[in-house]
């Protein structure tokens, strides 16, 4: 059976990949945070009493719930409607958070940090869109026995 011969197995397949990829890009942010900021930001001096690479570690480190939460969602996310529309709510806020932040702190950023932020806040936005197309498909199919 195919990971994607119905609307169910192909939201649990998107679910994953949202989860696999945020445990990835949470272990890179964790890990190195200081090579990041030196890549991403133009001024890595502290802002709210964290330097740059301090936060991106947090924002690193707190990806990990997230895709440990996702993961849980994804093993049965026809019985989880709410939470699938929660999770997509949660990716929403990321690309909206990305948003802001390119736009209030443009001059914070190289062009290869500003590059970054954008193609996460894409794929997260992808995420998004196909979660919620595919909990609406799973929900309207006939159940099988």
């Amino acid at each position: 059976m195919s990971m994607f011969t119905t609307p169910v197995n192909t939201l649990r397949t998107v679910l994953r990949l949202n989860a696999g990829s945020s445990l990835l890009i949470g272990a890179a942010m964790a890990a190195a945070p200081g090579a990041l900021a030196a890549l991403c930001l133009v001024d890595q001096g502290p802002f709210l009493g964290l330097d740059g690479a301090g936060w991106i570690r947090l924002v690193g480190l707190a990806l990990f719930p997230f895709a440990g939460f996702v993961l849980w969602v994804s093993g049965r996310p026809a019985a989880r409607p709410a939470l699938v529309r929660a999770i997509c709510a949660l990716d929403w806020s990321w690309v909206l958070a990305s948003a802001v932040l390119l736009v209030l702190g443009w001059s914070a950023f190289t062009w290869t940090g500003a590059i970054l932020v954008d193609l996460m806040a894409v794929a997260v936005a992808g995420y998004a869109v196909l979660q919620a197309r595919f909990l609406g498909a799973a929900r309207s199919a006939p159940l099988t026995a």
